[in-house]
């Protein structure tokens, strides 16, 4: 039997990402939060949301909701927002992201078309949204929202 963990969402409580990982490791969870260092300070990719890897069937959900720093699972309608691995890898494997990417960011405008050159969203055209953080959030929702937007490293973009 293949393993069926999936990654799914999880809304914490403002700034409280870390409090909401330490509580849920500690209960045997795995979680996952990206981090990028920004002007030498780490910031969280998405605030106010973690990734958590979970099996539908074989484990308990219910003590997560009541977890110090957790609000609780986002969803879209009645479904959990369920994260797929090629986006959770993606993201893992972007996360370097550093200021002086982040700050390349600077030559692209709100509106501009972008076309991403690599990774799983390879020759996806896009609209350049923004890079603050609340964007990032925005993208992300779209993507498990199913209208595939995402927030993408800068060297991965061209103007078109």
């Amino acid at each position: 039997m293949r393993h069926m963990k999936k990654w799914y969402l999880i809304k914490t409580k403002p700034r409280q990402e870390n409090t909401a990982i330490i509580n849920l490791e500690n209960q045997g969870y795995t979680t996952y939060c990206p981090i990028v260092k920004i002007n030498k300070k780490n910031v969280v990719l998405f605030p106010g949301y973690v990734f958590i890897y979970l099996d539908k069937h074989n484990e308990n959900w219910s003590p997560i909701r009541s977890t110090k720093g957790v609000i609780n699972f986002v969803r879209f309608g009645l479904n959990f927002a369920q994260v797929p691995d090629d986006i959770i890898e993606y993201i893992r494997v972007n996360q370097a992201n550093s200021e002086e990417k982040l700050k390349k960011l600077s030559k692209f405008k709100k509106g501009d078309k972008v076309q991403i050159t690599d990774g799983v969203f390879k020759n996806c055209i896009a609209i350049f949204q923004s890079y603050k953080s609340e964007e990032r959030i925005i993208l992300l929702m779209k993507i498990l929202g199913q209208q595939q937007a995402i927030n993408i490293k800068q060297e991965l973009l061209v103007a078109l």
